[in-house]
């Protein structure tokens, strides 16, 4: 049974709940808050299906030989950027997939601002796909849909994170000439809970229920990502992610699942046809115009991938691996744990998620007075070195 997978190293991917012929597995384990696999005895029949899907115990093929190849790209529609997280190639990909009749898989925020995978056919899904979410996503049953829809000959466009990949990868358990998947660069996942627990303190703070979060607005510019939270009696939560309570425990690391830690899908190995992410260093680029609004890094893995990436209307240019590299370490590197992340889930779980986050992840007023102070040194960097945009 899929029980031999440890805590430590489960990715939360969901493919052994969406092969169990019986349903007999759920995802409602909690350990640290993740929601982990739990099975029924009761009901499993011991046909070990989870085991021969699971992407840790038998790992997929990764990169061909002569990849990947890097490119730095974007949307050649400003709008589109705006209010993407980075270049918009998201948004290129999954509306010619779209258009073409096919079906597009991401990540969308619930009504109560959890994270869940869906499929779908319509554009005001591909809106709501969008954007970075920053939790662990409900795969739900989502594998059984895609394999329905790739079983009918429509084309599909799967985005996740590494091991999401790996993991319907390993469930369908062969090709599809019809199958996109799309890889984000990934720096780890935080709980679903942990977010809920943030959103809640939040609420308290402003007085009011949540109606829109963003984790990566551009109001202020792609260099300059803010979270914002709009409440319902119109009051605006709106900083810099550099001064985000939440964001300072994703960035260090102090909240991922464990596996994040020694990640198995890193090194282009979860067999992706293209992996997206944010083009940080993008300013050292002599050759590039860096507008502000959001330039994506592109690692096309697969002559699938090299073939759509030439097909979509964007502005490109062949770069370095090492470019991408370089301001993405987690690519070929796993994220090391924060040193106080034991004694944040201990007090966590002393004393509540809020009193956590008030301790350990909340920003000092001289922390964020520095955050600006350099924020704004950058700027005059920037004006005397003639470039347009300051960056972090």
């Amino acid at each position: 049974m899929i029980d031999k997978v440890t805590a430590e190293q489960c990715a939360l991917c969901g493919s052994c709940r969406n092969a169990c012929p019986v349903d007999a597995i759920s995802f409602d384990k909690k350990h640290l808050d993740f929601r982990y696999p739990r099975i029924d005895t009761d009901r499993c029949i011991g046909c070990n299906r989870c085991e021969k899907v699971c992407p840790v115990l038998k790992p997929v093929s990764g990169s061909a030989e002569g990849f990947p190849i890097a490119y730095v790209a974007r949307n050649r529609d400003d709008g589109i950027r705006r209010i993407s997280t980075s270049g918009g190639l998201f948004h290129a990909l999954a509306s010619r997939v779209l258009a073409e009749g096919g079906c597009i898989c991401g990540a969308v925020l619930d009504g109560q601002f959890r994270a869940r995978h869906i499929v779908s056919d319509s554009p005001d899904d591909l809106r709501r796909m969008m954007g970075s979410k920053y939790a662990q996503s409900d795969m739900g049953l989502c594998y059984r849909e895609i394999r329905d829809r790739l079983t009918e000959g429509r084309t599909v466009l799967f985005s996740g994170c590494p091991c999401q990949v790996a993991g319907l990868r390993a469930y369908l358990g062969r090709e599809y000439p019809q199958l996109i998947l799309v890889e984000l660069i990934c720096h780890g996942i935080p709980s679903a809970e942990m977010l809920q627990a943030y959103i809640s303190m939040r609420e308290k703070q402003y007085g009011a229920k949540l109606c829109r979060l963003e984790f990566r607005n551009k109001d202020k510019g792609w260099h300059r990502s803010s979270v914002r939270m709009e409440f319902g009696n119109g009051k605006v939560y709106h900083v810099p992610i550099t001064e985000d309570a939440y964001m300072n425990g994703f960035l260090n690391s102090y909240m991922l699942k464990p596996c994040c830690y020694d990640c198995h899908f890193r090194n282009f190995s979860a067999g992706c046809d293209l992996a997206l992410g944010d083009f940080w260093g993008i300013e050292t680029m002599p050759t590039w115009h860096d507008d502000n609004i959001g330039t994506s890094a592109v690692l096309v893995n697969t002559e699938k991938g090299k073939a759509i990436l030439e097909q979509l209307p964007l502005d490109k240019q062949p770069c370095l691996l090492e470019e991408i590299i370089r301001f993405n370490r987690n690519l070929v590197c796993s994220a090391l744990p924060h040193p106080q992340r034991e004694a944040f889930y201990a007090c966590a779980e002393a004393k509540g998620y809020e009193a956590a986050i008030r301790q350990f992840l909340e920003y000092s007023a001289a922390h964020r007075a520095r955050s600006r102070l350099r924020y704004r040194v950058r700027c005059l960097w920037y004006a005397i070195r003639g470039k347009e945009k300051p960056f972090y």
